[in-house]
């Protein structure tokens, strides 16, 4: 099964463009308008990673990665935090549960970079058996 990614941005241009490039690289994607409907998503869908932007109506991105982190059922999911260069420095301290902060315009390379690094991180924590290499024990070392 692809990784579940859930977008949570206010921007539908933005919203749609991040879509478009992560279904294309095979993920599985769904989108949120705003806090209060990424909340809901993130609770219900169980996404292996989010995308949230800062700045959203209603409540707002890092209220809803905070809520998201102290929840027992949704802690353990990487959050990246998505914003204008000039809203993140605003809210440096608010960002703090955020696992990544990715400024707004980015480059497509570096959202898939973002988006790989802290799939393969949760993929590794969830597989405790599994060697500093990556291999599980019972893999052969072909070298």
């Amino acid at each position: 099964m692809p990784p579940r990614i859930l977008i949570v941005d206010d921007e539908p241009a933005v919203a749609d463009l991040i879509e478009a490039v992560l279904t294309g690289e095979g993920y599985t994607v769904a989108v949120a308008r705003d806090g209060a409907q990424g909340l809901m998503l993130a609770r219900d869908w169980k996404p292996d990673l989010i995308l949230m932007d800062v700045m959203l109506p209603g409540v707002d991105g890092p209220t809803a990665t905070r809520r998201l982190k102290e929840e027992p059922e949704t802690a353990d999911i990487p959050i990246v935090a998505m914003s204008a260069g000039r809203n993140i420095r605003s809210h440096t301290g608010d960002l703090d549960e955020a696992d990544a902060v990715l400024s707004k315009p980015f480059d497509i390379d570096a959202l898939l970079a973002q988006v790989a690094f802290h799939l393969s991180r949760r993929h590794n924590e969830e597989r405790p058996d599994a060697n500093s290499d990556g291999r599980a024990p019972s893999e052969p070392d072909d070298t």
